[in-house]
């Protein structure tokens, strides 16, 4: 602690630098280190990594290129998957610091870090492989350059600060938040507006539309896929108005950025207005036009139809930086007859303690199964003996092919069937035409229905499936444990002779409401 200290004093960029690169360490250490298998989705970006293309069904195609890029190294096993998650966080961590530093001071930046590097959502998302960790570093990256380009507009800031705008769209499109916080420091931020409005300006815009244009393309050729798929995701079509939902986002973000931070973050909204110290509030301001837009838009989505806790988690770059802010200010004030600075202290240690509780937990997952919370890991458990028992199954029946009726189930069966002989696994049409990838990819050929194993974990969708088969018999159940009391349990079934029967009005409305036990 001392040498950190004395590196501090002498070299505060080496110090956050070694602090950051030990944590990244360590959190490599869990990826290698965890027994917990790949889950559903981390296997779909595998797939796609094995094609590398410009566009997928559901995603842009960084996350795809990134996993090609560690596979291609050090092989298919699920740490190779994973490898470049902390990594890629730790490098959100650096330019979050250069941008707390460029716009305060030292101490602000190595808040910043801290406080990105600490938040529990990144404690989870450092030990996965899913888009933010593609989508917040290259986001932090914008931020830090935008910064730059604010503070002098030439075009090397505002090229470089597009391209990772660009960059960041093709990691998610959640990065549209950022031309949207661009716009909004326009209009407050006279340093800004008149960056944005110069020539340099419209060479931002230009670089951001050419790293993402291959994907642009991409959409365009494929029908709008990845597009189409997000609105999907918003599910507006279903809306409906509940206010409540509003106490259901909150604890979701507390659980994301941390029950202390969370309370700083919106407690310095409280008291940001009518400061007198112009040049601290002119930096706040800048940065709260990064964090607002998606908090608000996301609370909105929740509201009228849904959304998962990591969907506004593009705010929380920018948000580390301005709540590293509020704490330099606060730290060891009193106000009134309490100190901050010890609350915020024991905020940081709280995050600390739930991110090892989570390390701890994810590299033994057997203290999961001890305490109760072995539920947040089925996701992650039983794809190897599901993929066994099916495969012996399936050779015993002589089958064809395997056929199963949930996008998650085939995913992890690809993945754990990629070095087998397992007869090929297919997923189940539900809709006229595909509507994700394990549809559009998976479907059953016309020379594998001869004796199919139908694999299926959705009572509902039963009846439905049994109308595309000529000869459908039911063989009984599958029951794999994934926890000490959970289990994933297939019904299974030997088909023969397919034909989509037409998804008509009338077949839905004859099965509405019908399933099989």
């Amino acid at each position: 602690m001392n040498a950190l200290k004395s590196l501090w004093r002498d070299n505060p960029v080496a110090c956050v630098l070694v602090t950051i690169g030990a944590l990244v360490a360590l959190r490599i250490g869990m990826v290698i280190a965890t027994p917990l298998e790949i889950g559903p989705d981390e296997a779909q970006y595998w797939r796609w990594s094995r094609t590398l293309d410009f566009g997928y069904y559901s995603k842009p195609p960084m996350i795809a290129w990134a996993i090609a890029a560690s596979t291609a190294v050090f092989g298919d096993s699920e740490w190779a998957i994973r490898l470049l998650s902390p990594v890629l966080h730790g490098v959100a961590a650096v330019f979050l610091f250069l941008l707390g530093r460029k716009a305060f001071d030292n101490r602000i930046g190595a808040w910043s870090a801290a406080i990105y590097l600490l938040m529990p959502g990144i404690f989870l998302s450092s030990t996965i492989m899913s888009t933010d960790a593609v989508l917040l570093p290259a986001s932090a990256a914008a931020l830090y350059f935008l910064w730059c380009f604010r503070e002098s507009p030439g075009y090397r800031n505002a090229i470089l600060a597009g391209a990772c705008i660009g960059l960041a769209m093709l990691g998610k499109y959640a990065a549209l938040y950022l031309y949207g916080g661009v716009a909004l420091t326009a209009l407050i931020d006279r340093d800004m507006r008149k960056a944005v409005l110069s020539p340099a300006g419209g060479a931002l815009v230009i670089a951001s539309l050419v790293v993402l244009g291959p994907n642009l393309y991409w959409n365009a050729a494929n029908d709008f896929a990845t597009v189409g798929h997000t609105a999907d995701n918003a599910n507006i079509a279903e809306a409906g108005f509940n206010p409540l939902n509003v106490f259901d986002y909150l604890a979701d973000q507390i659980a994301v950025f941390g029950p202390v931070t969370m309370l700083l973050l919106l407690a310095g909204f409280a008291t940001i207005v009518g400061r007198k110290d112009k040049w601290t509030s002119t930096r706040e301001f800048w940065l709260v036009c990064f964090v607002v837009p998606p908090l608000f838009v996301i609370m909105g989505q929740e509201i009228l139809s849904r959304a998962h806790a990591n969907w506004a988690a593009s705010a929380y770059p920018a948000a580390s930086v301005l709540v590293a802010s509020w704490i330099d200010r606060a730290f060891g004030r009193p106000t009134g007859r309490l100190k901050v600075g010890p609350f915020i202290k024991g905020g940081v240690a709280l995050n600390v303690f739930i991110g090892v509780l989570f390390s701890v937990i994810w590299t033994l997952p057997w203290l999961a199964d001890a305490t109760g919370a072995s539920n947040a890991m089925k996701g992650v458990r039983g794809w190897k003996e599901t993929t066994r028992e099916l495969s012996a199954r399936a050779a015993e029946l002589g089958a064809t092919a395997i056929l199963v009726d949930d996008r998650e189930l085939w995913h992890g069966l690809d993945y754990y069937s990629r070095n087998t002989e397992m007869a090929p696994v297919r997923q189940w049409q539900r809709w006229p035409s595909p509507r994700n990838h394990a549809e559009q990819a998976g479907g059953l050929q016309s020379t594998e229905d001869a004796r199919v194993l139908v694999a299926s974990i959705s009572a509902d969708l039963r009846p439905k499936i049994r109308q595309d088969f000529a000869s459908f018999e039911e063989l009984g159940y599958l029951t794999i444990p994934i926890g000490p009391t959970r289990a994933r349990k297939l019904k299974l079934y030997l088909a023969s002779d397919y034909a989509q029967a037409p998804r008509t009005p009338e077949f839905e409305a004859a099965f509405e409401g019908k399933s099989e036990p």
